[in-house]
């Protein structure tokens, strides 16, 4: 068995004047910055967060190039899909009985 110390757990911080990209605590920062947190944009389980009815108009609506774009999974709510279509960037909200809303009254952060 292998005794690990912390300090081989975590990377070495690059020297002053090197060109990395950026440093373990300006990553660290970005994390934490993130209102999502450690939460993926798309979960794995969609089944938890997407009823039958929003999961048949995604899988209709990816026939027209729209994807999957994030679920918004606010405490004590219900969930918000976003989808979006790359090609006439625009974004939507996928309602839960499967229309598709092109003007929510949601803000979306570039």
């Amino acid at each position: 068995m292998h005794n690990l110390s912390a300090k081989s757990a975590i990377p070495p911080a690059a020297p002053t004047g090197t060109s990395q990209s950026s440093t373990l605590s300006e990553r660290l920062k970005n994390v934490l910055d993130d209102k999502r947190g450690v939460q993926k944009a798309v979960p794995i389980d969609l089944g938890r967060y997407l009823n039958e009815s929003q999961l048949l108009a995604l899988h209709s609506l990816e026939g027209f190039g729209w994807q999957l774009s994030f679920v918004r999974r606010p405490l004590f709510m219900p969930s918000v899909v976003v989808v979006s279509n790359p090609e006439a960037n625009q974004h939507a909200v996928l309602e839960e009985d499967g229309s598709v809303n092109l003007k929510p009254a949601i803000e979306f952060r570039h």
